[in-house]
């Protein structure tokens, strides 16, 4: 990009800014789906995290997973882009959900310990006890994107296609 104008640089820092994340959907052989137990917050997440400034989703969800799991996993297919919109101090994020494939029995996963306390496999089922009805719904259309094979965007809770 070519040197920004005093104008241009003023304008760009007024635009709104976003956090954006991106995490692997990995199935075990029974369709279950990897989450790990944060020990900064209540609840699991998929394995992934923030994109850092710079970095593609893709990228990310890579990094994430090679840090968290100590798994070098490409991501497959763009599953979700979901919109989020909480109040502050959290406000608006935009999260990636890519396919993480079927992780071979026996695998070795090596958690981040600073991060991390556990790791299981969790099934549809149990999606809501484990993740939270907001999160819930993001592994469950994950999954239905798979199964479909198509993107699905979710905003705010609800799926817009």
């Amino acid at each position: 990009m070519s040197e920004l104008s005093p104008e241009s640089r003023e304008y760009f820092r007024t635009l709104p800014r976003r956090r954006v994340a991106a995490g692997l959907v990995i199935r075990d052989d029974e369709g279950r789906v990897l989450a790990v137990e944060p020990n900064y917050k209540d609840g699991w997440l998929l394995p992934g995290g923030t994109v850092d400034a710079g970095e593609a989703p893709r990228a990310a969800a890579r990094r994430e997973g090679l840090e968290e799991l100590g798994l070098d996993i490409p991501p497959g297919a763009l599953l979700i882009i979901g919109h989020s919109a909480f109040p502050d101090p959290v406000g608006d994020g935009l999260n990636f959900l890519y396919d993480g494939g079927v992780l071979p029995a026996g695998t070795r996963i090596v958690l981040q310990e600073a991060e991390l306390l556990s790791w299981r496999f969790v099934a549809e089922s149990e999606f809501p006890a484990y993740f939270g009805v907001h999160g819930a719904l993001h592994v469950s259309s994950a999954l239905r994107a798979l199964r479909e094979g198509r993107v699905i965007e979710l905003q705010d809770r609800d799926e817009v296609l």
